[in-house]
């Protein structure tokens, strides 16, 4: 890489990976906290790595990485990923576009897909633990060689800040009411927030 595209790249990594993490992390507390029995086999996974456990022991959780991906599946971060430009003609399900086409892949409509996602609107960790999806079918940071630079930071510092607090905090919703996403910049975020308390220490 050039000095120039490296640092690209690296602002790119510090403004985009902000409020977008943060994001995806305030919908992850707001399912484990609205479901009790995701929240119970969370702290059973957690709890069975002992006190002080690596990092990397974390990341590798399995059902952590389930509520992860199940959270960035229900509300991808970003709804659409960067447009592509046809440079050859191509044919999708029977529709035709030429050359010079601008698509833009919709993130939000292929992870809510019944086919694809039964219940699609049901927050389940455990389908990710069933079955591995594609890249055509799970791709909340995009594909290809346009796939998000950050996107293994991100997951990781999703799981070590829920695996902190979890592990050391019991919290509370301070209500249970729907929470709505709503479009804050270039990113869809929980409507007003997501409101907890915290009621004891672990």
């Amino acid at each position: 890489m050039t000095e120039a595209e490296l640092r690209d790249e690296l602002r790119t990594l510090l403004m985009a990976g902000h409020e977008s993490t943060a994001s995806a992390i305030a919908w992850a507390f707001y399912w484990i906290h609205q479901l009790p029995e995701v929240k119970q086999k969370l702290l059973e996974e957690l709890d069975a790595l002992g006190p002080e456990p690596d990092p990397s022991a974390i990341a590798k959780l399995p059902y952590l990485s389930a509520v992860c991906s199940e959270t960035l599946r229900l509300y991808p971060v970003f709804w659409f990923t960067f447009a592509r430009i046809l440079k050859a003609p191509l044919t999708i399900m029977g529709y035709e576009f030429e050359p010079g086409t601008f698509l833009l892949p919709c993130v939000y409509l292929t992870h809510h897909r019944p086919d694809l996602y039964p219940e699609p609107k049901r927050f389940k960790p455990e389908r990710f633990l069933e079955r591995q999806f594609s890249p055509y079918e799970y791709l909340p940071f995009g594909g290809g060689n346009r796939r998000c630079l950050g996107y293994a930071f991100a997951l990781f510092e999703m799981k070590l800040v829920l695996a902190a607090v979890l592990s050391q905090m019991n919290l509370s919703l301070t209500n249970t009411r729907p929470v709505r996403p709503v479009r804050r910049g270039v990113v869809f975020t929980p409507s007003g927030g997501v409101e907890m308390v915290i009621t004891g220490v672990r």
